[in-house]
């Protein structure tokens, strides 16, 4: 069940807001990049709603908290959400009927909306935990992630990668969130995120003493050789204070819905996202909001698009390079 956490601008509880229908946009957890950049989409939305003749009338934006990728395909695909935001890895596995998705009624319904931004993997040790590559993760104590994120799904590739398997750690199910204490006392020795950069659970940690762990060359080539949406990607020296260029991978992240939304809608959603209100807002809001834009709307867009998204880039003359 999706958690209900974050209505924006000031409507509810006026007269008005009795008879507006929430716009719902799955996100992540608090301390990640989902829930920062699902907010601000919420808030653009609200304001294009407020317009007349917009076919947002009557909606108001509300980013909800959710596991991640996984379960926000799950949300738009049975009505729970009315977008989300999501790996495009996932959103593949999910039109193709793949993996977490192989016995999901319906998971074929999901459609893009736009490419935002790229997500970086990141795998955060203790300097003082004894792991300098990702082979000596073995028998250590490290947070994989909740079920249903996109994260884990990655890390359960990047294992592999390496010959281990998730039984071979001492493994906790924890959003990044909940990973700070553990990581402190340690009690946990390291977590996995998949997530843009700089994210605010690495920075947190940063008088702590931790580091990220880099990916081999050579399973990087491996890795998007067998999974076409990963790409090879690098954290650069100076995201966090302390730790050096990081090579690892990378995956766009996506705004889906489910098809059976409006063309209309679909394209209302679209020319808000990409709104001189919600640039700015972005530009402010969060360090990643200067990467969302036209120019970078189709990158790694991984499932078909919405009708009424692709009417918008039409119209807009925006096509993939």
């Amino acid at each position: 069940m999706l958690v209900f956490s974050s209505i924006v601008l000031n409507l509810w509880g006026t007269p008005e807001a009795s008879a507006l229908q929430p716009f719902r946009i799955g996100t992540g957890g608090r301390t990640g990049v989902y829930y920062p950049i699902g907010k601000i989409i919420a808030t653009s939305l609200t304001l294009a709603a407020n317009e007349n003749g917009s076919a947002l009338n009557g909606f108001i934006g509300v980013a909800q908290n959710a596991a991640g990728s996984i379960q926000n395909i799950h949300g738009v695909v049975n009505g729970e959400l009315e977008t989300g935001l999501v790996q495009a890895d996932i959103a593949a596995y999910a039109y193709k009927g793949e993996r977490d998705f192989a016995s999901v009624p319906n998971s074929a319904n999901v459609r893009a909306i736009a490419s935002l931004y790229s997500e970086k993997f990141q795998l955060v040790v203790r300097k003082d935990a004894g792991i300098s590559t990702i082979s000596e993760l073995k028998g250590k104590r490290i947070s994989v992630d909740e079920i249903g994120s996109g994260t884990k799904t990655i890390m359960d590739i990047v294992l592999k990668a390496y010959g281990l398997t998730e039984k071979d750690l001492l493994p906790l199910y924890l959003k990044p969130a909940f990973t700070e204490g553990k990581i402190r006392n340690g009690q946990l020795q390291g977590f996995a995120l998949m997530a843009g950069v700089p994210n605010v659970a690495v920075s947190k940690l940063s008088d702590t003493g931790v580091t990220l762990l880099p990916i081999a060359p050579e399973i990087i080539a491996n890795i998007c050789l067998q999974y076409q949406h990963l790409k090879p990607g690098e954290i650069a020296k100076g995201i966090y204070p302390g730790i050096p260029e990081t090579p690892t991978i990378e995956v766009y992240a996506l705004l889906v819905v489910n098809k059976s939304m409006s063309n209309e809608v679909a394209y209302a959603l679209t020319e808000a996202l990409f709104s001189n209100e919600t640039n700015k807002l972005l530009k402010d809001g969060h360090p990643l909001g200067k990467a969302i834009g036209l120019n970078s709307a189709l990158n790694g867009v991984s499932i078909p698009l919405h009708p009424g998204a692709m009417q918008y880039y039409s119209d807009h003359k925006v096509t993939t390079k």
